[in-house]
């Protein structure tokens, strides 16, 4: 320890990467996102008309996605003091499956990933995602940073691309409040054209005429099935919009089985031209056990807007 000198190890670096190197560097640094705040007037000549899906030719269609068989079935082990603990789950029957598949549409899954955490969203356009607007780092008045993972499946990726601008009505931060719920929705433009390689799903208006029928499949990163690093799927969900809900942003239940990581993640149906979305998973209600999500014709007009339609 007598040889040790702490004084002289700073020096400064010559700065020149060699270029074989540069490439590593690509997301080292990334700018800072606009915020474009929407209100009711930017949004009252929007149509509210469906926003049409879009699937590359090169690309397979399956109704259901493969699973993640070296993922499925692993439950943790907890034991305390010698005694065998149950780790704690999602009650009741938990109906979430992890997978890996890049056909269409689960390929157009997202895990959106700023300073904040971590949250799920899906391709909706060239290079727009539909996320909840509280995944979102609104904590910058001018905008934070962020990235759009496509397909994240474990350790494989199938895009990577930095947040540009975000289109938002609210912007949502901390807890979803109840004035809020029914807004929960943001529009990312990212800097690459993701939805042109992978494709996007299309996005129109809930009718309650819809309430209680289990037509809905949903997808997202969760971080209680595969840790936030495995997109996860399940079908036959339903919703119901809440009937003192008269706004063109509408609050509606689900029982789709959510939690952290679930949110932005999109609530979608098959037509049968193909698939839309028309809300996102924004909250749930420990006290009572309820599950949320944000809808209604102002999450198409976003759309649109953010897409210059």
């Amino acid at each position: 320890m007598d040889n040790v000198r702490c004084e002289d190890v700073d020096r400064e670096g010559s700065g020149k990467v060699p270029e074989v190197f540069r490439s590593l560097d690509a997301l080292a640094d990334l700018e800072a996102f606009e915020v474009v705040r929407v209100d009711a007037k930017m949004l009252a000549d929007v149509s509210d008309e469906p926003v049409e899906f879009s699937v590359p030719d090169w690309s397979d269609i399956r109704s259901r996605p493969v699973a993640a068989l070296r993922q499925e079935g692993y439950r943790p082990r907890i034991r305390f003091r010698g005694k065998e603990l149950q780790p704690a789950v999602v009650l009741g029957s938990d109906e979430r499956r992890t997978y890996s598949d890049r056909s269409y549409p689960w390929g157009c899954v997202c895990k959106v990933i700023t300073s904040v955490g971590s949250g799920s969203g899906v391709i909706i356009g060239p290079r727009h995602v539909l996320t909840a607007s509280h995944v979102v780092n609104w904590s910058v008045p001018g905008g934070v940073n962020g990235t759009v993972e496509v397909h994240r499946a474990g350790a494989t990726v199938s895009a990577v691309s930095p947040i540009r601008r975000v289109f938002a009505y609210t912007q949502v931060t901390g807890t979803v409040g109840w004035t809020e719920l029914d807004e929960d929705y943001a529009v990312l433009e990212v800097a690459d054209p993701i939805g042109d390689r992978f494709g996007w799903l299309g996005c129109r208006t809930y009718s309650s005429s819809w309430d209680g029928d289990a037509y809905w499949y949903n997808v997202g990163y969760p971080g209680d099935v595969g840790g936030a690093a495995w997109p996860t799927w399940q079908r036959s969900k339903w919703l119901n919009e809440h009937a003192w809900d008269f706004g063109s942003g509408r609050a509606m239940d689900t029982d789709a089985d959510i939690n952290p990581g679930n949110s932005g993640g999109p609530m979608f149906a098959w037509w049968s031209d193909g698939p839309y979305a028309v809300s996102v998973v924004s909250a749930h209600d420990v006290e009572d056990r309820e599950n949320y999500c944000s809808g209604g014709s102002d999450i198409v007009r976003l759309v649109r807007l953010a897409r210059g339609l």
